[in-house]
C-alpha cells in the first residue's frame, strides 16, 4: 500500500513540475482518452467512471502510441478520484486500459472508513480487533440450555440457537468478528455439556462397580 502511495504521489508531482499552465478537462466518458493530463467528470454519469451518481477528477498518463489517431488505440494509465463534497475519507481509483479504452477500475484501500471488495481477498495473516469475547459461557449464573431444549429447537428453527439461519446469512451476510464469537460461544457450550456428560457416565460406572460387587456378593453368599 505504501509503494502504491509513493508511486501517485511521484506521479501528481512530476505531472504538475511539467504542467503547470495544463488545464483540466471536462470529459464525458473516461475510455476515451489519449493524451496526458488532468481530466474530471462532466457530469455525475460520465460513462465509465468508477462509480456512478459521482463526479470524479483524475489523471490520465497516456501512451506514445495513442498519438497516432488514425487508429483505436487507448493504452493509458488513469487515477480517479472522487469529489468531496463533505468531510468524508478519500475514495481514489486506478486502472490501466486495453486498446479500446477498457479496463477495470480499482479502489485503493486505506485505515479509513467502510471498503467494499467485488472478489477473493487472499492475505497470510489478518488481525481483528475485537472488544468481547465468548468467556462468559463459563461464569457460574450462565444459563446453558438443557440439550433437550436445544434439541427441539433444532427440530423447529434448523439452526443453532444464537446463530443465524442460512437466508439470514445470504440475505444480510455475516459479520465475521462476530459469528467468531458466537462459534467459540457454542464451542464452550460443547465443552460444558462434555464436562456434564463425563460426570454423569463417572456416577453410572460407579453405580454399575456397586451393583457388580452386590451381585458378586449375593452369588458368593448362595454358594
Amino acid at each position: 500500500m505504501k509503494i502504491i502511495v509513493s508511486t501517485i504521489i511521484l506521479i501528481l508531482f512530476s505531472i504538475t513540475l511539467k504542467s503547470q499552465e495544463l488545464n483540466t478537462i471536462a470529459i464525458r466518458d473516461w475510455n476515451t482518452l489519449r493524451k496526458s493530463g488532468f481530466y474530471e467528470s462532466l457530469t455525475s454519469n460520465t460513462q465509465n467512471s468508477p462509480g456512478t451518481h459521482m463526479y470524479y477528477w483524475g489523471i490520465n498518463v497516456g501512451h506514445t502510441g495513442n498519438f497516432d489517431t488514425s487508429r483505436v488505440y487507448h493504452y493509458n494509465g488513469q487515477i480517479a478520484f472522487a469529489v468531496n463534497f463533505t468531510v468524508t475519507y478519500p475514495q481514489v481509483y486506478v486502472r490501466s486500459t486495453y486498446i479500446n479504452g477498457e479496463g477495470t477500475w480499482a479502489k485503493l484501500i486505506h485505515s479509513k472508513g467502510d471498503h467494499a471488495i467485488d472478489g477473493k481477498l487472499t492475505a497470510k495473516e489478518i488481525e481483528i480487533k475485537v472488544v468481547t469475547g465468548a468467556d462468559f459461557v463459563f461464569q457460574p449464573d450462565y444459563n446453558l440450555k438443557p440439550l433437550s431444549e436445544v434439541e427441539q429447537f433444532v427440530k423447529t428453527n434448523k439452526h443453532l440457537p444464537e446463530i443465524p439461519s442460512e437466508r439470514q446469512m445470504i440475505e444480510e451476510g455475516v459479520n465475521v468478528t462476530d459469528m467468531q464469537i458466537k462459534l467459540l460461544q457454542k464451542i464452550e457450550e460443547l465443552t460444558l455439556y462434555m464436562i456434564e456428560q463425563e460426570k454423569s457416565i463417572q456416577e453410572q460406572n460407579k453405580t454399575i462397580l456397586n451393583l457388580q460387587q452386590q451381585l458378586n456378593k449375593i452369588s458368593s453368599d448362595s454358594h
